[in-house]
């Protein structure tokens, strides 16, 4: 969880004087390794959470009725926690996305993330790419939203609360 608790730039400095001793920096396996491990807390906590509401008593009825445990994650627990391992996903790729501190600690001068990039284009020039990544940006992030709004509310339909 430490991670989730300590401040991204101490995390940065940490993971880049280990880095550093292993020889990943500039290497595009170090800036993977680091974001998986930014990103990692996240998705466990949200499928512990999905995991600890599943009923477990499907599981168990699908493997009296003669279903292995591979056939029973995929047919009964995957699609009970399925929406939780998609949020998972999305605030792991959400979270390595916007992490430029750690990209501008583990990549070195020669390689280039969206973030980095983005940044040295803010500091360094006036370009009207930016402005029209952000507009992307903001776009996106509003028609997810408001999908995920229109998909509750039908879910919200579909079943009545009592």
């Amino acid at each position: 969880m430490s991670p989730i608790i300590v401040p991204y730039i101490i995390t940065a400095i940490a993971v880049y004087f280990l880095f550093a001793r292993l020889g990943l920096i500039g290497n595009p396996l170090g800036l993977l390794i680091a974001h998986t491990l930014l990103a990692v807390p996240k998705v466990v906590v949200i499928v512990a959470a999905a995991l600890k509401g599943f009923d477990r008593t499907l599981e168990r009825a699908s493997m009296s009725l003669g279903a292995g445990p591979w056939v029973t994650f995929y047919r009964v627990t995957y699609p009970g926690i399925r929406p939780a391992v998609m949020a998972a996903a999305l605030f792991a790729f959400l979270t390595s996305f916007d992490e430029l501190i750690l990209s501008m600690f583990i990549t070195g001068p020669t390689a280039v993330t969206l973030p980095k990039l983005m940044w040295d284009a803010v500091r360094l020039e006036m370009d009207p790419t930016i402005a029209a990544a952000s507009s992307l940006l903001i776009g996106i992030a509003v028609f997810l939203v408001g999908t995920m709004e229109v998909l509750r509310r039908q879910a919200a339909i579909r079943v009545p609360m009592s």
